[in-house]
């Protein structure tokens, strides 16, 4: 009797917890549905890397053609930065949504704040909204490089194991509005030497956050609009500062060692001792 009773609750609760979410974040379940939106269509042209490495792209009806043809390219160029990125392979699927329109963005994405937002679901399903200022290559990058975290550890460890801080300190390595593509592009003809007081390092909104003060996402963007900045300039130096010494190679061993189960913490700060030592 009693593992019956066990047994109701359990469903009943599987069941209620998808709904629940859906009803917490309306603009998830909006994302869900866009390919059956009136207001949305499928974007030709757009080709996948492979059928299991590239989602869908939607892009609202008011998009004129000019605003498509400009999307097809930067989608393409995106894709291909990250590719170059995770050492030559994409497992992101996320649907992309271009809303050219704020309105629409601020349904889609909520908030409407920035040119683009990721989404996630606790059962795997991921959407990167694109805003007014978002149809760009390095706005599209940066969002398929959450993602391609997310396809790689899925949404449980990104969201208890993953700093927020090198969650956009990633991103931001392969959005060229934030750094220097010669970080990873062209690693040699950078410094490898970085002063380990990045705290230091010139800004233009104050001095550095700590990363400990950057832990999830309610710190990274709970404060005002210079918090905000000022956070994304601490995640690029910081990460910056990382990749230079562990090289490119070291964001896929990472990333497999937090897979197998191993502390991010304690692999992020091995990986760098063990180059250093070398």
């Amino acid at each position: 009797m009693r593992e019956n009773v066990l047994l109701r609750y359990g469903l009943s609760f599987l069941i209620a917890l998808p709904i629940g979410f859906l009803l917490l974040y309306p603009h998830v379940l909006r994302c869900m549905w866009v390919s059956r939106s009136d207001e949305f269509a499928l974007l030709a042209g757009v080709q996948p890397d492979a059928p299991s490495s590239s989602g869908p792209v939607y892009v609202s009806q008011s998009a004129t053609p000019g605003q498509q043809a400009q999307l097809r390219q930067h989608v393409s160029a995106a894709r291909n930065r990250i590719r170059r990125f995770w050492s030559g392979e994409r497992r992101g699927r996320a649907t992309l949504i271009y809303c050219p329109d704020q309105a629409d963005y601020e349904r889609y994405c909520a908030g409407g704040e920035g040119a683009g937002c990721s989404l996630g679901t606790p059962w795997g399903a991921s959407y990167l909204v694109l805003g007014p200022e978002g149809n760009n290559t390095d706005v599209i990058a940066h969002e398929l490089c959450h993602d391609e975290l997310f396809a790689r550890l899925g949404w449980w460890t990104v969201k208890r194991q993953i700093p927020q801080w090198f969650n956009e300190g990633l991103a931001l390595m392969v959005d060229y509005r934030f750094t220097d593509p010669d970080t990873w592009e062209r690693p040699d003809s950078l410094r490898t030497e970085f002063d380990d007081a990045y705290a230091d390092l010139p800004s233009h909104y104050g001095p550095m956050i700590k990363l400990s003060e950057l832990e999830s996402t309610r710190d990274f963007f709970g404060g005002d609009y210079q918090h905000v900045m000022l956070a994304y300039q601490t995640a690029a130096a910081e990460v910056s500062r990382w990749l230079a010494v562990v090289g490119l190679r070291g964001v896929p061993a990472l990333i497999q060692a937090v897979e197998n189960g191993d502390p991010f913490y304690e692999e992020y700060r091995r990986l760098e001792r063990a180059r250093r030592k070398r």
